[in-house]
């Protein structure tokens, strides 16, 4: 009896564990897409933001929203990968110089 009530504990405290994302750069931020500059175009992404098409040097996410916390209504459920932007525009819409989330315990 002491084993199942054991193995109930570890089970729910394991379903409380929270994974920790950590960036090096920029904010962590849910994008509903992330690809190439060149995917999106990058000559429109740089107009649109106002950056030189040189300074986007990594991936692009749009439909961006940050993760700011746990719980409903913060961006814990993130439906995509989550990502580090470098640079934010238009709200934290569109992100530039992308890479993923580092996920850390």
């Amino acid at each position: 009896m002491f084993f199942k009530f054991a193995t109930l504990l570890a089970v729910a405290f394991g379903a409380l564990s929270v994974f920790a994302f950590s960036c090096n750069t920029g904010a962590i931020q849910c994008c509903g897409s992330v690809q190439t500059a060149e995917e999106y175009n990058a000559n429109a992404i740089a107009d649109l933001v106002g950056v030189a098409v040189s300074a986007i040097t990594g991936q692009v996410g749009l439909e961006c929203s940050p993760i700011t916390g746990i719980g409903p209504g913060t961006g814990a459920n993130c439906a995509s990968a989550p990502v580090c932007c470098e640079h934010t525009f238009s709200n934290q819409l569109i992100g530039i110089n992308c890479t993923p989330a580092v996920i850390g315990a």
